[in-house]
């Protein structure tokens, strides 16, 4: 391949990505519906028809903007600490992690909460995506049930009490500080020393 085509082939690569960064700031601030593919091309100094190019309709835009700045790689990594550090060091670290993550991505999480309610490919692709970090969580609680640390329960319903509460918290406002009670809560119930009695 020439470096002529190399060069068109990134050149469209990066408008394209331009389009689809310019329409995840559009989607979080004015919703997906309220966004017109007008209101995409002049953000972006481009025609409309330009737009057509690359994205096949506006939901293809949509999608490509979870394909783009959808984190399920951030996720796994932040939530699969090592197997063999004790959950007492480690969860505390995986929720600030998780939160400085969501605070990261704070524009992808305002389009996906408010659009996956009402678009059915998006809310299986959002769904799939924080399932799959559960998982990735509850293997790690898992290995720390096999090392005799904590007690054994269901290690997935344990990653969902861990994880949900972090979106929440950042959803609504609340204090980074209350990320410890979230962590203390959930040893309370799942450590070994308190299932013994």
């Amino acid at each position: 391949m020439s470096a002529p085509e190399i060069s068109r082939k990134d050149l469209h690569e990066g408008r394209r990505n331009q389009l689809i960064d310019a329409a995840l700031s559009l989607f979080a601030e004015k919703g997906y519906e309220n966004a017109t593919i007008k209101d995409l091309a002049e953000a972006c100094g481009v025609a409309a028809g330009l737009v057509y190019h690359y994205f096949e309709s506006k939901e293809d835009l949509l999608l490509s903007v979870f394909e783009r700045h959808g984190f399920a790689a951030e996720m796994e990594r932040v939530l699969l600490p090592a197997f063999d550090r004790p959950a007492s060091e480690v969860l505390l670290e995986v929720v600030h992690s998780y939160y400085d993550l969501l605070v990261e991505r704070e524009s992808f999480m305002r389009m996906i909460i408010r659009e996956s309610m009402t678009n059915p490919q998006l809310e299986e692709r959002w769904t799939t995506m924080c399932n799959t970090g559960v998982q990735t969580l509850a293997r790690y609680l898992a290995a720390r049930v096999a090392a005799g640390e904590l007690r054994a329960h269901d290690t997935e319903i344990s990653a969902r009490m861990l994880t949900h509460p972090v979106v929440v918290l950042r959803l609504t406002g609340g204090s980074v500080a209350q990320l410890s009670s979230i962590v203390d809560c959930l040893l309370e119930g799942i450590n070994k020393k308190s299932g013994q009695g």
